[in-house]
């Protein structure tokens, strides 16, 4: 080898070292990909003399020697065929129509919408102030020269650097500077990305590209571009995938006005102590579990249901009770998992004392008037939410649970030890946008009841987008955002429920929409599924349940509420501070301030003199994260929306006086509404819901 050669070589290790050593101190994760990584199907290679390289996939060239050549050219027709007065086309921001509520955050949003210049007629686009980009995803890294260019040549906020194949990544260390690279992101409201899957696990991939895609929400999924490297197909196929799921993203979209009922409800609940069920490992069990919703095709399978009802255990789910009732069908349990009053009102149309042999297991954030209408009442908390560290009961919560009640008796179901699960009602979907739920259920048209009649006229006059998904036997059906967001919930708790147990059997016993992971039983088939689960076991159900049973002390919420209350007042002066400060001369001053607002909410970390974050700093978090990423997206959708500079100008300003009235006025109506000591039978929170007026909402203006 001559020296040349030799100083070559040692040039590309000594890069390797160097990147090595910048992952391992700051960014471990991607460090720990590497570490031990083995090349076995690709190679750099480097030929002597030649000014360019190459790499080799499975004996392939990807680049025909021209890495860096290529590379940069793809890069800089990238930017040239997205210049700064090309807008980005996604999706259209959201209109004071979408906020029609007269409750606090709702409210203070319809304010700030209502002062955009921009509106569904004239919205053609978010324009670009220059080579600013809000949110790029690099789908492949190849030898990382593209993504050297881009970042010297565009003003990229958040970026996502996307490789299913870690060898390919680790090519890159022998030729691109990353300490480099990632320094353009080390500025204040920049971030860097890196998702790193493997080729053989598409799913995993499109799991872990979501997850890391979420967390740049509002910006993603509205101001983000996508930049395909050597135009990977599968790499394209997957970010098209994951971007299906974009109705998941916004029907997990929570607010301030949502959160305050839920909490509010809690602290009613536990007022007088309450027994709840811990998340614990019971028994596994054969007998067969029936978990009933409201979809439409009860109407022809509730009747399989009442031929071997006693033979299996019965959990009704919100509006499927009303379902089996008309039925005559009495279910073992029933669930609840919404906290809207509309479900005392639903129940007790059924009429008084109706209900009171059914036990209930119900979510800690129920209307409180709830329990009073059944038997035995049970309660439970949610893994994905603060209030169980809040109460210091971190670790009794259950996993996919949301976003509806036959996700939650699913996931909860499993827990309980059953591993023969049939779902009647879950249909995800229908065939005529006419009827959306069985005839009987309190949406349907055999309802007879006055409350049940009102109920249906007001679904049927709210639009909603329809668009259609696979039918189980075949075929399309129509469905909807929120129904498809349970759908993919219900389809990956399967899919990590079957990790972790491969002997789980669910199956599919509702004619609507596919659901990945369970097997579709047509209605003849459902008597002889239940004769396959040969269980010699008994419905030991509520033996189960009490062999889970916690009590909660009254008092709990009560002690812990002025610590939330202090903190809720403290994160809402640093949002102040932080909005007050930050210049707003254009479209990337708020771009950085957004992603300062976001990862500020979306990253707590410990106060100042404190090693850990503090359960408060959880549950205070949790109420506020919604609302003001809310905030972020109307201000940077509807600025990005403006291609008027001077009307730009005058939406910011506006923009930003209303986010700073509505911070100032935040912590009173919190601690007003939270410190409140009138019991559930006097406070008109008992008696609310999110798409309902707010109580004593002008005491709070």
């Amino acid at each position: 080898m001559s020296s040349d050669q030799s100083n070559a070589a040692e040039a590309y290790i000594k890069r390797k070292q160097k990147n090595l050593e910048y992952f391992r101190s700051h960014l471990p994760r991607v460090y720990q990909v590497l570490e031990n990584l083995m090349l076995t199907r690709a190679e750099l290679v480097v030929t002597p003399g030649a000014k360019d390289v190459d790499m080799v996939v499975d004996g392939k060239s990807c680049y025909r020697g021209l890495a860096k050549e290529y590379s940069r050219d793809e890069a800089l027709q990238f930017l040239k065929d997205n210049p700064a007065d090309k807008p980005i086309k996604t999706f259209a921001p959201e209109w004071p129509a979408s906020y029609t509520q007269d409750r606090f955050a709702v409210s203070s949003m319809r304010e700030i919408l209502e002062l955009s210049p921009v509106t569904q007629d004239n919205f053609q686009g978010y324009f670009r102030d220059g080579n600013f980009i809000p949110c790029l995803v690099i789908l492949g890294c190849g030898l990382g020269y593209h993504i050297e260019t881009l970042v010297e040549r565009a003003n990229i906020l958040s970026a996502f650097v996307v490789e299913r194949e870690p060898e390919k990544f680790a090519l890159s260390l022998f030729t691109v500077d990353w300490a480099r690279i990632c320094s353009r992101f080390q500025r204040r409201g920049y971030s860097i990305n890196f998702v790193i899957g493997f080729e053989s696990q598409t799913s995993s991939m499109e799991e872990l590209l979501g997850r890391h895609l979420k967390s740049v929400v509002p910006i993603y999924p509205f101001l983000t571009m996508y930049y395909n490297h050597l135009a990977d197909v599968d790499l394209a196929k997957t970010a098209l995938k994951v971007a299906s799921d974009v109705a998941t993203v916004v029907a997990h979209w929570s607010d301030y006005d949502d959160q305050l009922v839920r909490l509010k409800n809690t602290e009613l609940n536990t007022r007088n102590g309450l027994r709840y069920i811990r998340n614990s490992v019971c028994p596994t069990t054969r007998y067969p579990l029936v978990i009933v919703g409201s979809g439409p095709s009860m109407d022809q399978r509730v009747h399989s249901l009442k031929e071997c009802r006693d033979q299996v255990v019965v959990i009704s789910a919100g509006t499927g009770l009303r379902v089996l009732m008309a039925a005559g069908v009495k279910p073992d349990l029933h669930l609840e998992l919404d906290p809207g009053y509309f479900v005392y009102e639903a129940h007790s149309d059924l009429g008084q004392g109706a209900l009171k042999d059914i036990p209930l297991l119900t979510i800690n954030e129920v209307n409180p008037l709830v329990p009073g209408l059944f038997g035995k009442t049970r309660f439970y908390f949610k893994s994905d939410n603060a209030m169980p560290a809040f109460l210091g009961i971190a670790d009794d919560g259950f996993a996919g649970c949301n976003p509806t009640c036959t996700n939650a008796a699913l996931a909860i179901g499993y827990s309980l030890g059953f591993r023969n699960i049939f779902l009647f009602g879950t249909d995800y979907g229908f065939e005529s946008t006419e009827k959306d739920h069985a005839s009987q259920s309190v949406y349907g048209k055999d309802a007879d009841s006055e409350f049940a009649r009102h109920t249906r006229q007001r679904a049927l006059a709210r639009k909603r987008s329809v668009f259609s998904v696979a039918k189980v036997n075949g075929g399309t059906i129509h469905t909807r955002n929120d129904y498809f967001s349970a759908k993919r919930s219900v389809e990956q708790l399967l899919l990590n429920l079957e990790r972790e147990c491969p002997d789980l059997r669910v199956y599919n016993c509702a004619d609507g929409a596919e659901i990945e992971g369970t097997s579709w039983l047509a209605e003849d088939q459902f008597k002889l599924g239940v004769q396959n689960c040969e269980s010699t076991d008994t419905n030991d159900l509520d033996r189960r349940l009490e062999s889970l049973e916690v009590e909660l002390d009254g008092c709990t919420v009560s002690r812990a509420l002025p610590a939330l209350v202090h903190e809720v007042e403290l994160q809402l002066t640093d949002l102040s501070v932080l909005v007050r400060k930050s210049s707003l001369g254009g479209v990337r001053d708020l771009g950085v301030l957004a992603n300062e607002l976001r990862l500020l909410m979306t990253n707590v970390s410990p106060r100042k003199g404190q090693l850990t974050v503090t359960p408060a700093q959880l549950m205070a978090n949790q109420l506020l994260q919604g609302a003001v990423l809310r905030l972020v997206h109307v201000g940077l959708s509807h600025a990005m929306g403006c291609k008027d500079s001077r009307e730009k100008v005058e939406y910011l300003k506006n923009w930003r006086q209303k986010v700073l009235d509505m911070l100032a006025r935040w912590p009173q109506h919190f601690a007003r509404v939270m410190l409140d000591t009138r019991s559930a039978g006097e406070t008109p929170w008992s008696r609310t819901g999110i798409n309902m007026p707010e109580p004593e909402l002008d005491q709070a203006r």
